[in-house]
């Protein structure tokens, strides 16, 4: 039977190797379709074509080439079936060269070239790999083609011989990312429009993620491939909402996600946007602008607990009565804060030395804040059971600095009294001993 498909196989390709066939009338092209199809239906689910199939088949494909588009899909089907059971390395060539015909002469007679040479390349890359130059040039071609209409079978396979191409050398890094930009804009247009290619490509993104990974994109290569990009156009919505969100990640510090992320804030300003940009200029000490954008955030902010994290981070990057004023502010938004008060506490802290600066009795009224402090750590775990241990921590670093019992005496106070907290604080307190 090997031999059979041999010469079946030799007569084939050199038959469409001459591009002609036989003149014949319709009674001969019909019989040959009925008998094949007859027995294709079932031979193709064992997986076993027998010598009169392919007899007809061939009949039909050298002689009515265009009986069916039927005969092409069907002939791809049997060859591929043959490729991957043989073992001898000559007619297995034979059987690929074949379905390499078999697609040029579908293309031939029924057109539509730009999907069928990526139907052709993504085949020869699945029968054979190490034809991964070919298989990418056809499927490429395919894809610059066809655009949002290209087919996810194709872009998957042409993105794997583009990765064994990085991996020999034959193409940059940058050009296989550039590539994955490209496919993912095709299945994400395809998916968000509800295709049948967008089913395909949903199933294939893990896939097609994983061969992006396998590259080892790193922050250099990002920049590089889109640095160039958003020169080109830095007010395009969708090329800046996918340099953000592809920078993010590792990015995030570099210059280019800063100013991609400032144009997009200006085309779709939101909260989010407002305060991401707050937060990547507090991480650059640039205080005063991260401030201006914190604040435009709050007042598009429309949930409480967003605002009270807002403010909370304005409480940090700020100093001594206004960074109070905003972890009061994040309070008044979010009662169950813990870690505002802990903020409260630590500008206490800070301010002891200088609120007893000048002070008729600075120990006392040092002792004052570090109590006032302390109370703040209370508040704080009481309100946030799960911030409790840093509460403590906090708490005790504060009660170092308290008097003992008869350091206390003698200024007069009790252990328990009410104090007042002067300075700026302008809060009471208790007086308390280590």
């Amino acid at each position: 039977m090997k031999r059979v498909f041999s010469i079946i196989t030799v007569t084939v390709c050199s038959a469409l190797t001459l591009g002609a066939f036989a003149q014949v009338d319709s009674t001969y092209c019909q019989e040959n379709q009925t008998v094949y199809l007859l027995r294709y239906k079932n031979e193709s689910k064992t997986k076993e074509f027998t010598p009169e199939t392919i007899n007809a088949w061939r009949n039909l494909f050298l002689n009515c080439p265009t009986q069916s588009k039927n005969t092409y899909i069907h002939g791809v089907n049997i060859y591929s079936t043959l490729y991957k059971k043989e073992k001898d390395e000559a007619k297995k060539k034979q059987y690929l060269d074949t379905v390499m015909l078999i697609y040029d002469n579908r293309i031939k007679y029924f057109g539509e070239e730009e999907n069928y040479i990526g139907r052709k390349g993504a085949d020869l890359y699945m029968l054979d790999p190490t034809q991964y130059e070919k298989a990418y040039e056809y499927c490429r071609k395919s894809i610059d083609q066809m655009g949002n209409n290209a087919e996810a079978k194709t872009m998957v396979m042409c993105l794997q011989a583009a990765v064994k191409k990085y991996q020999n050398k034959t193409m940059e890094k940058t050009d296989v990312i550039a590539l994955y930009q490209k496919i993912t804009d095709v299945c994400n247009y395809n998916i968000s429009n509800g295709t049948k290619n967008g089913q395909a490509c949903e199933k294939q993104m893990p896939a097609i993620e994983q061969l992006f990974l396998s590259i080892k994109p790193d922050c250099s290569d990002l920049i590089a491939l889109f640095e160039p990009q958003f020169k080109a156009d830095p007010t395009n919505p969708e090329l800046l909402t996918k340099i953000t969100d592809n920078l993010s990640k590792d990015c995030a510090s570099s210059d280019l996600y800063m100013k991609a992320s400032v144009e997009l804030d200006k085309i779709q300003p939101s909260a989010q946007s407002k305060r991401k940009l707050g937060d990547m200029y507090a991480e650059k000490k640039q205080i005063s602008t991260a401030m201006d954008y914190y604040k435009e955030a709050i007042a598009l902010e429309t949930e409480d607990s967003r605002k009270a994290a807002i403010y909370y981070k304005m409480a940090t990057i700020t100093s001594g009565a206004t960074s109070v004023s905003y972890a009061n502010k994040a309070l008044s938004f979010n009662s169950s804060l813990g870690s505002a008060y802990l903020v409260i506490a630590s500008k206490y802290a800070e301010s002891a030395a200088s609120c007893a600066s000048g002070a008729e009795f600075p120990d006392l009224e040092k002792w004052k804040v570090y109590w006032v402090a302390y109370d703040m750590c209370m508040k704080a775990k009481a309100v946030d059971p799960s911030i409790a241990s840093q509460a403590n921590s906090y708490a005790a670093n504060y009660k170092s600095h308290f008097p003992d019992v008869e350091a206390l005496f003698g200024y007069n106070v009790t252990e328990g009294t009410t104090q007042t907290v002067g300075c700026w604080i302008n809060q009471t307190t208790t007086a308390k001993v280590k």
